[in-house]
Formats: structure tokens, sequence, C-alpha cells
């Protein structure tokens, strides 16, 4: 983008702190100075037309400068580097941000409502002007172009807060084309639908921030690791030779840029301590250079040599990719015990089968019993943290 290479030295290096707090600077200000000038213009047009809706829409401009200054304070402060109070870095400020962001949209939505009922309950009448028209269409034109743009700079850093400004921007066209619908048709029919398309405009902002405001607190809780990049961290860990297997991966995020992520990987367990540390090291060392997480790996050993656990690893990992595709099993173990040796695996179960995990549990056992009657089955149930 033009803007970007003007204004954000090294514009690429979109893992810089200092890139990132250039681009919510950018898109901050951009937003501060075209929202000014879009609310004063409709807020002329509104007194003049004596419309709620375009009135509702130059308070929504304002309130968006509002957003566009939470925006550079909050790319400023998760700029800030790691201190001693805060180890992990300012990242998560971003996220506090497009709470913010959300709150701001929340609150606009309810003082619409609030002005849109009011109209419809004594409705005063909307006056046609060519130059409203006009305004309502340059409006428009700019915040596509806002929409756009942020959506561009958000998905550029991979930025919620960003995105969340685009996504603002979107409706607002939306709200101004019904906006500007209300107008022609009160010129035509003898009926005041100023007041309900403000109520449709409100809906559509509460409707937008509580999108928002849920991603937001998503971040801040904490979600479930994206599937493509616990593929991709599994793959570059599981390309390194000696590595039998890689599971139980749980993606910690501390903000945009600041991952860190834990794994069990599975290894022979004739190989030496020291062998095995280095192959887990360099692979480590390949995730942090390729994607940037912080790895720590948890090594589980694989009894390779005996043929009875082989096996048995063979015939319930058939079993579930045959009958139990969702469910994933590792650490295999054989226990001497009396009257029949028992088999010992850990089962992962995803979030959405939690309530359903002790009748699975109990099937898996059943049909593995069926298929291996030599032996006893205990399964420990673990659940996903990959969406």
């Amino acid at each position: 983008m033009l803007l970007t290479k003007l204004f954000i030295k090294n514009h690429q290096d979109t893992e810089s702190p200092t890139v990132r707090e250039r681009y919510g600077l950018l898109s901050g200000t951009c937003g501060i100075i075209l929202n000014i000038l879009l609310s004063a213009i409709k807020f002329v047009v509104g007194s003049i037309t004596n419309s709620v809706s375009i009135t509702a829409d130059a308070f929504n401009n304002l309130t968006d400068c509002l957003t566009s200054l939470l925006t550079i304070l909050g790319f400023r402060w998760s700029a800030k580097p790691a201190d001693r109070e805060h180890p992990f870095g300012h990242s998560r400020i971003e996220y506090l941000i497009s709470l913010a962001v959300a709150g701001i949209i929340l609150l606009t939505g309810y003082e619409v409502m609030r002005s849109s009922v009011s109209m419809i309950i004594n409705p005063e009448p909307v006056y046609f002007y060519p130059m409203a028209v006009a305004a309502l269409i340059f409006g428009m034109v700019v915040k596509l172009w806002m929409a756009i743009f942020n959506k561009k700079l958000g998905r550029a850093i991979k930025s919620d807060t960003l995105l969340a400004v685009g996504i603002d921007s979107r409706n607002d066209v939306i709200i101004t084309a019904a906006t500007l619908v209300s107008l022609i048709i009160s010129r035509f029919v003898d009926f005041h639908i100023d007041g309900y398309i403000g109520a449709l405009i409100a809906f559509v902002f509460l409707r937008s921030g509580y999108k928002v405001a849920k991603e937001a607190l998503g971040r801040i809780i904490g979600n479930p690791t994206d599937i493509s990049l616990a593929a991709e961290i599994k793959e570059i860990i599981k390309s390194h030779e000696g590595i039998l297997g890689a599971h139980d991966l749980v993606v910690h995020s501390y903000g945009p840029g600041r991952d860190m992520a834990s794994i069990h990987v599975e290894v022979a367990a004739d190989m030496s301590l020291a062998d095995s540390h280095e192959i887990v090291e360099n692979a480590a060392n390949a995730v942090l250079e390729k994607l940037g997480i912080l790895m720590v790996i948890h090594l589980d050993p694989i009894d390779l040599s005996d043929k009875r656990l082989q096996g048995l690893i063979s015939l319930t990992q058939s079993l579930l990719t045959e009958k139990y595709p969702t469910l994933c099993a590792h650490e295999f173990r054989i226990v001497n015990s009396v009257p029949k040796d028992k088999l010992v695996f850990d089962m992962e179960i995803p979030h959405e089968s939690r309530k359903k995990a002790p009748v699975l549990r109990e099937a898996v056992i059943q049909d593995i019993v069926k298929l291996a009657p030599g032996y006893d089955v205990e399964i420990n149930i673990e659940y996903g943290y990959v969406e």
C-alpha cells in the first residue's frame, strides 16, 4: 500500500513492535482526520434536514475519533518492551483496546436506539435536500476506503484491533446507505420512516459491538490454538529425524507476535538422553526461527523393541482411525499386572465431546478388549487445545 510505504519505515517487518506501532499510528491518524471531517459535514446536514438518522451517523463518526485515538495509544503502549513487572511484554494491551472499541460501538448503539425510539414515538418531518444526498454519498466513499484500508493493515500485522476498526468502518457504510434510503423515501412517502431506520442502525451497532467484544474477550481469556498453526508446528517438529510423534500441543499467546508453546514428542526409549536432548533442541529452534514461537518440549520415550506394545499400538490406532476419527491416542505402555498385563495410554478428546468422555472411554476400552482379550485396558482422558 502506498501510505505504508510512504509513512512506515521497514513496513514489511511486521513482527517488529516499532513497525506495528507505526501501523497503529497511521490507522489512527487517518481515522481522526477523516472522521472529524465527516462528523462536521453530517452534523450540519442533520441539523438542516432535521434527520435523526443523519445526526446519529454524525455522532457515530465523532465517537470513531475516540476509537482512532485509542488505537494510537494502544499500539504505543503495546510496543513497550518487556520489563521486570511484565516479562512477556505488553502486547496484550491490543486486546484491551479492541474491548474498548467494542464498548464504544455498544454505547453508540444504545444512544442511537434511544434517539430512534423517541423519534418513532414523537415523529418529526424530515426535509430533503440534494446536498444531504451528496454529503452521505461522500461519507460512504470515505468510510468504504477506511474499511478496506484498516482491513489490509490488520491483516498485514495480524491485529484484531485494526480488523475491528475496519469492521466498524464497514458498518458505517451500511448505516450511511440506510440513512440515505431513509432520506430519499421521506420525499415520496408520507410516513415517518426515519426513526425506524435509526433503530435498524442501532441494531447493527449493537450486533457489531457484541462480536468485537466476544473476539477480544476470547483473546484475553484464551482461545484454542488455530488448527493450521498447530499443524504447522507439528510438521516442523516431526520433520527432525529421531522424533516419532508429537502431541499435547498448547500455545499461549501474550499478544500478537508473543507466543509460547509446549508439546510432548516421542523418541525411542533406547536413545541416550544427550542425543534426544539435541534432537528436541534443534526442533524447538526451528519452530522459533520459522514461526517466532518459543517452545518447551517434553520427551516421551517409546520402547520400539517391545513387539507386543507395537502390535497393540497399531491395533488401537487402526481402531480409532476407523471408528473414532476425532480421538487421538499416545503415550502407550504395558504395565505388568495380575491376572492380565495392562495396556495404558492417554486419549485426547475434543472439547465438544467433553460430556461424552466417559462413554467414549468405555466404548474404546470394550473394543480393544474384544480385539486383544489377553490384556486389560486403562485410558487417561485429555482434552484438546486446538480448535
